[in-house]
């Protein structure tokens, strides 16, 4: 086994992450939001990330945003 070798985190966490931010400004992570579900969120360029420990913040990026809203759309089609 590889200790080295960190998985990454399933993209349902960072789905959950976008859903949560309230419109593009920018806002506290929902509770229990790790450091790697935000990393990885940034580093895949959906949010951008600001502030040190209790203080840290994120917002989304355009990219992030226009995910959020395709997905939003393709849940409301799916329930009617």
């Amino acid at each position: 086994r590889n200790t080295c070798f960190q998985e990454k985190t399933p993209m349902i966490k960072i789905m959950v992450l976008l859903h949560a931010a309230q419109g593009r400004d920018w806002q506290t992570p929902p509770k229990g939001t790790s450091l790697k579900t935000l990393g990885e969120a940034e580093e895949q360029g959906l949010i951008e990330i600001r502030g040190e420990f209790q203080k840290r913040q994120f917002r989304l990026t355009q990219r992030g945003f226009a995910m959020v809203e395709h997905d939003r759309g393709r849940l409301a089609a799916r329930r009617s």
